[in-house]
Formats: structure tokens, sequence, C-alpha cells
């Protein structure tokens, strides 16, 4: 995977030659004929209602999918992971994400110099395709190590169709399952439409030859940050070919003033294909038409608190029930990649706003970065699980590590002690890209070496 800065440079060149996605860069860790993977003597939280928490059991793969949970299970012709140690998970899922940005880790806000959103625009403008597939690709590596098996990439720098094309090849060979919110440039003017035509363009190469794990979104500015004329016209064009559709709204209490929320709810536009993102200062009108419309909404704690939004409001939302997903959204203001301290915020705050230390529990917060992700992105049905018959997305945590032992309550512990560094082995698709704690494919030397040229071309 090295690339040294020449080829780095030259990747920006190539990237409009050929808008050919190009095959996968990783291949399958099972060969053709061991296509069986059986996960052994595991404590398995299912996140299913039906199975509940597991002991001492067993998780076979076969070509991608679960094909059996139980106690003792046939191993026959399958490589063996031995889990007797180990929390097994479904595989996590973050439901936005800035990943073009990630070579800008921790560069703003700036103590005494300019916001972060002005440090943002000026900065995106300097970005080539490249340095943009670098940056996706650091994001990737950080989320494998994390755990998270599917990703939501929400691109709003694409300047251009190369721009495009550069998300999606560090997607593509990434291995793990993924939607491109197909977003708009930064400094793209609030009176100009969104690139149509290559986004109609980039649906039918996803579809031909279909990319199973790859879907796309539309990534909207909004009621907030547009006139009617342009968002009315953004979400007709997602309803014309079946997209979904995702927008930050109600972020400070001066966007919460043009009731964004309402605007939509009134124009029957909150539905399920819909994903509200923040919600800071989202009122109980809000939830209610949210609920109503069985909307979405991804909150991302770290960032929010780090740029000014405010406090989350995660116990609103779950006394309202709505659909909630998690986000890393951005390296700039999280720092790094860490799902498990974001779920660990989401229940500290709901328990710190209400003084209720039952308004939420740990599987809650779970629920909200698995299943309920899944469901939020419609792919509930395949992932989100460990259930028979789903995609094999696994997360396996040791509970070997200093502050994870004793394990007295296996949800508590992924939710309240675990991190990243505790995540064992990753299978995404049935594919291992993680084991024993190292990344599967990726030269982290070369990976880091190549994050500090392209910093340095940034900032």
């Amino acid at each position: 995977m090295a690339i040294d800065r020449r080829t780095l440079l030259q990747l920006g060149s190539l990237a409009g030659a050929s808008l050919v996605l190009p095959t996968m860069a990783s291949e399958p860790i099972l060969s053709d004929t061991q296509t069986r993977l059986l996960i052994r003597n595991a404590t398995v939280i299912t996140m299913d209602p039906t199975a509940g928490d597991l002991t001492d059991t067993d998780v076979l793969i076969e070509h991608g999918r679960i094909r059996q949970i139980g106690k003792a299970l046939n191993a026959n012709g399958a490589e063996i992971i031995d889990a007797s140690d180990m929390i097994v998970t479904p595989g996590l899922v973050d439901s936005h994400w800035h990943l073009w940005n990630s070579l800008l880790r921790n560069s703003a806000p700036i103590p005494g110099g300019p916001a972060f959103f002005a440090t943002q625009q000026a900065t995106s403008k300097r970005f080539t395709p490249a340095l943009t597939e670098l940056s996706v690709r650091l994001g990737l590596a950080e989320a494998i190590h994390a755990g998270i098996t599917t990703v939501n990439s929400w691109s709003h720098n694409i300047r251009d169709p190369e721009f495009a094309q550069a998300e999606l090849r560090a997607l593509t060979s990434s291995g793990l399952r993924a939607r491109l919110w197909y977003g708009y440039a930064q400094d793209l003017p609030a009176s100009a439409p969104m690139d149509f035509t290559d986004i109609q363009r980039v649906q039918k190469q996803l579809k031909d030859p279909p990319l199973a794990r790859i879907d796309l979104g539309l990534a909207i500015r909004g009621p907030e940050r547009t006139k009617p004329n342009i968002w009315q016209e953004e979400f007709a064009f997602a309803k014309a070919h079946a997209l979904p559709v995702s927008t930050h709204i109600a972020v400070t209490a001066q966007t919460q003033e043009k009731k964004a929320v309402q605007q939509l709810a009134d124009r029957g536009l909150l539905t399920p294909a819909l994903q509200l993102v923040h919600a800071t200062h989202a009122d109980q009108e809000d939830f209610k038409s949210i609920a109503a419309g069985g909307t979405s909404v991804c909150i991302t704690p770290l960032t929010e608190m780090r740029v000014g939004y405010g406090l989350p409001p995660v116990a609103a939302l779950h006394q309202a029930k709505l659909p909630v997903t998690l986000g890393i959204d951005t390296l700039v203001l999280g720092g790094n990649a860490n799902p498990f301290m974001i779920m660990q915020t989401c229940l500290n705050l709901a328990i710190a706003t209400t003084g209720n230390e039952q308004q939420m529990v740990a599987r809650d917060a779970l629920h909200w970065a698995t299943q309920g992700a899944a469901d939020a992105m419609g792919l509930g049905g395949e992932i989100g699980s460990v259930s028979v018959g789903k995609r094999a997305d696994l997360v396996l945590i040791s509970t070997k590590t200093l502050g994870m032992f004793p394990v007295n309550d296996p949800v508590t512990s992924v939710v309240q002690s675990a991190t990243p560094a505790d995540v064992n082995t990753v299978i995404a698709d049935g594919r291992i890209i993680k084991r024993d704690g190292r990344l599967i494919g990726i030269d982290l030397a070369a990976l880091a070496s190549q994050a500090s040229k392209g910093a340095r071309q940034l900032l």
C-alpha cells in the first residue's frame, strides 16, 4: 500500500482519466476453498431480542453469512477463532462521518484564531481528488481499528466528478459496507444547485455492475442554508431517483429560528428516507413531527460539544422513542474514531441532564450503534445483529486487556470500558479485516507517512 508523494500526486491526475471503479484492492482473507469460519466459545451480545446474550457460544460463518449460532458446532473444514476470552457484537455502524477531511485532524478551532467553519471552507479549496482519497483511507483505517463495519461518508466537498470517484475508490477497497452521501463543494453558492448529472452517473455506476456493499444518498444543505427552490428541487430529485436524503439541522439556537424541521413536516418530507443530523436545538414540537414521520436523527455528541453547538438532547430523543443513530462526524473536532466513547457519552448525557440514573442503559446506546443504525439505513434485515442469515459483520472484543476485566456485565463493559485498542478481530461481510489487534492489508507506517505529507499540503 506504500505510496510516495509522486505517486500520490499522480493519483489526482489519473482520477479523471477513467470513471471506472477498480477491482477490490484486498482479496478475501478466506480463500475460495475455505469459506467457513467458526468463532468458538464466545460471549455473544446478539442485539437480537429473540436471542438475547449468549455465553460459551459458537458462531459459524459461511460465504459471508451467519449460518449457525450454538454450542459445540461442527467445525469441519472451518478456520477456527478461539474467542474464549472475547465478547462478540454486531459490527458497529457509524451513521455520519466527513471522511474527506480526516487529514485535518485537530487542526481547528485554533486558539485565538478563526472559527472551525471559516478554516474548513478555506482549506477545502486546497483538496485534490488524490488528497481526498488519502484522507478517506485514513478515516477508514480508523473505522476498521474501532470495529466499525459500516460507514456513512457525508461528502460535502465534492468539487467535481473526480472527487466522487476518489471517495468511491477508497470506500470500495476498504472492504467495509458504506453509503456515499453525495454532497457539494464547501464553497458552493447557496443559490447554486448540486451536480445532479454526476449523481445520476454515480448511481448508475454503483448498479452496473452492482456493488452490494456500497450505496448512495444525497447530502444536502437543506432549509437552513439554501432557499426553498434549491432544497425542494433536491428533495424532488432524490424522490425521483429513490435516493435517501441527509441534512444538518437545528445545530444552533439561531438556525433553529428558521424552524426547518417544521418546514419539512409541512411539505410531507419527514419520512424514513430522511436523516436529520445533529438536531441539537430541536424542540418538542420537532420531536413529535420527526416521530410521526419515522425520520432518523443522527447525533455526534463529541463534536457537537467541541464546536459549541451545545449538549445534544440525548434524553429527549430517547424519551421520544425516535430512531437515533451515532456518528464520528469529523476527526478535525473529534480527534479520533472512538465509537465506544460516543456511546458512553450518550449514556452519561442522558443521565446527567435528567438526574435519573435509569433514564437510559448501556444496551440503548449499543442499539443506536448497531441494529438501530442498520434499521435507519434500511439494512436492518441484513446487518445490525448477530442473527442466523444475516451478513457476517462482527466485532470481537478482548476481555483480557487492562481496563476490561473483570466482565461483570458484557453490554456495559462494551459501552463503558472498551476502546478501539480492545478490538481484537473485525469481520466485515465474512472477511477478516483486523486480526489479533492488527489491520489486515494496511501498512500503517506508509499510511502515517502519506498522511503527514498530505496534511502539509493542506495546512
